[in-house]
């Protein structure tokens, strides 16, 4: 309040100075512009005194003049008023101004000044706290310090009686411990004959322990070899049922599995079906069985078994012009057989392993040999009833049943021709159907035409087959698998493949084509 009534009088004061220096200005015009007027006029009057008297025109002239004067003076005075306001009012602006300026900028030293004094206030009060908790600690701990003082007193005087009864204490054990030499001698004395005592009876006991053991020993050895030789005439009873029931089973098994293979011949319905049961028959028997189909003049490996999984059969092809057990078997017809010591250095090399027994068997379809199986017995444990003979005859007896099999599907196979060419040539249009409408339809619109082509194809073929039996209805369904697999990576067979269900023909397809055919 101080500043701004200082503001209020400094501003007022500056006013009254303008407005006085102001109107001191124009009084001083007025006065000089009557100077000058009164100067004029009495020039003009004496003038006019020296010459004749004064008429009426120059009394005339002489009031216009006097009349204009006036009217001069009064227009300077309205001017120097004017000026003199408009100069009062920019002054009034120009302190209202400073004023404002002036008072603002002592509100915010006004401000800093307050904050500075709040925060000079904090700080007063959070020292006056610290110096209150300074005091209190100062005063607990001369409060510690005098029961700290008290306390060492205490444990001084305990320390001195303490001292006192130790030295008591330290006379009397010094009494008790000459008392404790004295009966430790004595009892050394007794020790020493008691000891003399226990020695000669543990020599006692020690021989009476031998004696025992002596008969314990003996005792148990006598129920040892009787329990012994009853176990012995238990095992070698058991041991002979055990070897009974071996050489039985060991009789039946080629049997059994000689019977399980001709079940399954009988439900065989195409060549690679006979195949797999023979060679899953052998398997039973050797380690390792293969079988190879008779092309033109080689060897190529079909299937097998046993063999190391990075060793591909299909990818062997034995020339018929290389002397082998293979190629001997496809030229003479005959079952050879053949020992270690038999094998030539290219049978060893051909097919690894280490053999002891090696069995070569010509497959003869109406009349010509179309395929040669191999058996070994690489890596395979040996017994005494399993022997070469043994397998030889199951090998033959297998064929026997198996050849007539592969005679009736090879010329079923024959007879079938008409309806696989029908097959390929019904699955090459849906191949070029699904090729040609690839360019023109999404991959949702193109499954189902395909499967819309596909359903239209088995119908067809179904129809063309009607009456020729299973062995003919599968084949438009195994020449989609061959499809599938032989061109697993392209879009139409993935297709086939999602719409079918799998890899393979679905079961659904084949039951419908076989029950359209058999209708």
């Amino acid at each position: 309040m101080q500043f701004r009534e200082f503001a209020a009088a400094e501003t007022s004061a500056l006013l009254r100075r303008l407005m006085t220096s102001r109107a001191d200005h124009s009084k001083r015009e007025l006065q000089a512009v009557r100077r000058a007027f009164e100067t004029a006029m009495r020039s003009v009057e004496d003038k006019l005194g020296a010459a004749a008297p004064a008429d009426d025109a120059i009394s005339a002239l002489v009031e216009k003049l006097a009349t204009a004067a006036t009217a001069e003076i009064e227009s300077a005075a309205k001017r120097a008023r004017a000026e003199g306001q408009a100069a009062l009012d920019a002054a009034l602006e120009a302190a209202r101004a400073e004023h404002a300026q002036a008072l603002k900028a002592e509100e915010q030293k006004t401000a800093a000044v307050r904050q500075e004094l709040k925060e000079a206030s904090a700080a007063q009060a959070f020292a006056d706290a610290a110096r209150r908790e300074a005091e209190a600690a100062r005063e607990h701990e001369a409060g510690q310090r005098a029961d700290a003082e008290r306390d060492l007193a205490e444990t001084r005087r305990s320390l001195k009686a303490a001292q006192a009864d130790v030295q008591t204490t330290h006379k009397e054990l010094k009494t008790a411990h000459n008392d404790l030499q004295s009966a430790h001698e004595e009892l050394r004395s007794v020790q020493s004959e008691l000891t003399a005592a226990q020695n000669s009876l543990k020599t006692a006991q020690n021989d009476l322990k031998a004696v025992n053991a002596t008969l314990k020993t003996h005792d148990q050895r006598a129920k040892d070899l009787e329990h012994a030789i009853a176990e012995a005439e238990a095992s070698r009873v058991e041991q002979g049922r055990v070897l009974r029931g071996q050489m039985v089973k060991a009789a039946l098994q080629p049997l059994d599995h000689l019977r399980s293979a001709f079940q399954r011949l009988t439900s065989a319905v195409s060549v690679d079906d006979v195949q797999g049961v023979v060679i899953d028959a052998l398997a039973t028997e050797f380690s390792r069985v293969a079988l190879f189909d008779v092309t033109g003049n080689h060897l190529e490996g079909r299937r097998h078994s046993g063999f190391d999984s990075a060793a591909d059969i299909s990818k062997v092809s034995i020339p018929l012009t290389v002397d082998s057990p293979l190629t001997k078997a496809v030229r003479d017809g005959r079952v050879h057989g053949l020992m270690a010591r038999e094998l030539t250095d290219t049978t060893r090399t051909l097919f690894g392993g280490s053999p002891t027994f090696v069995l070569v068997l010509p497959v003869a379809v109406r009349g010509q040999v179309a395929a040669v199986l191999y058996a070994d017995d690489s890596d395979q444990t040996q017994t005494e009833l399993v022997t070469p003979e043994r397998r030889v005859k199951f090998a033959e007896v297998l064929l026997w049943h198996a050849v007539p099999m592969l005679t009736k599907l090879a010329l079923e196979w024959e007879a079938l021709a008409e309806f696989r060419e029908y097959a390929e040539s019904l699955v090459k249009d849906l191949d070029s159907v699904y090729t040609a409408d690839a360019s023109k339809h999404k991959p949702a619109e193109l499954r189902d035409r395909l499967q819309h082509n596909l359903e239209y194809a088995r119908k067809r073929f179904a129809e063309r087959v009607e009456g020729e039996g299973p062995a003919a209805a599968r084949l438009l369904d195994d020449r989609l698998a061959d499809v599938v697999k032989t061109k697993a990576a392209t879009p139409f067979a993935r297709d086939v493949a999602a719409l079918t269900g799998s890899g393979a023909p679905v079961a659904k397809g084949r039951a419908k084509a076989a029950a359209e055919a058999s209708a």
